[in-house]
């Protein structure tokens, strides 16, 4: 099956548009995606090259101040049979009416005054490139590892701390797997993750149940209490290290936790 192409369109860098775009995507897991990020999109005809060559049915996401480029993907992405979505239009058009104003439509302008925005996005940039134990090579660059077996919410932890500016790694532990020497030498604080059996067989059973397969072992108790010993004896190997319980944590207290005991 091809994968759903996402084309992210715009005037300036793309890169806020590829933020909320990939903030999205977390959810769905490891979906078929394919995500292409085209700048600096000023003129008609450039538009007109993109739109034709995106492979319907594609998504078109686009960030244009301009009305006749915003008018002229509309359409032109229509004809082509993508889904085009417009990220600033609906929300540039409400505030002009709340402020009784127009807006200057003046390309890039977001850039010179929040470079803090392109930190978060930087962040999230290198996040996503080292989710799951990728991007090993570069890890020590990380401004924190989280360790842990699978689905104790390490990936969506990585992403909310990646917008306070953290560049975060995430690598799971898997049971007769050695981790990888360069998780084990990076000089950068790490913690891990522990999640009580209960929740941990419950959470993967539902998982199981919503991609309707069976996966042997996954969720059955022993093999899970398992995992988790084995995770244990991984963490005691690491000095330093810090573990959380997040079995009763949201996402947004452990991320909490994280910045004020580990950072």
């Amino acid at each position: 099956m091809e994968p759903l192409e996402i084309l992210i369109v715009s005037d300036a860098t793309g890169s806020t548009a590829e933020a909320v775009v990939t903030s999205i995507l977390v959810q769905f897991g490891r979906a078929n995606i394919k995500v292409r990020r085209k700048p600096f999109t000023r003129t008609v005809d450039q538009v007109r090259e993109i739109v034709e060559s995106a492979a319907p049915p594609g998504v078109v996401v686009f960030t244009f101040v301009s009305s006749e480029l915003t008018e002229a993907i509309l359409d032109l992405g229509a004809a082509r049979g993508l889904t085009v979505v417009d990220l600033l239009g609906p929300l540039m058009g409400i505030f002009a009416e709340a402020l009784q104003s127009l807006p200057s439509r003046t390309p890039g302008a977001f850039r010179g005054q929040s470079e803090e925005m392109f930190k978060i996005i930087e962040a999230i940039h290198f996040t996503r490139r080292h989710d799951d134990g990728q991007g090993l090579e570069t890890i020590d660059e990380a401004d924190l590892i989280i360790l842990g077996v699978s689905r104790t919410g390490k990936t969506p932890t990585s992403i909310f701390l990646s917008c306070r500016k953290l560049k975060v790694a995430n690598v799971p532990i898997i049971r007769g797997i050695e981790l990888a020497e360069e998780v084990r030498r990076a000089a950068v604080p790490k913690v891990g993750f522990r999640m009580g059996i209960d929740r941990q067989v419950q959470v993967r059973s539902e998982r199981a149940g919503r991609m309707g397969a069976r996966i042997p072992g996954y969720s059955e108790r022993a093999h899970v209490m398992a995992e988790i010993d084995y995770c244990d004896r991984v963490y005691r190997s690491l000095a330093g290290i810090r573990t959380v319980d997040v079995t009763y944590r949201s996402i947004e207290e452990t991320s909490d936790w994280i910045t004020h005991y580990v950072l």
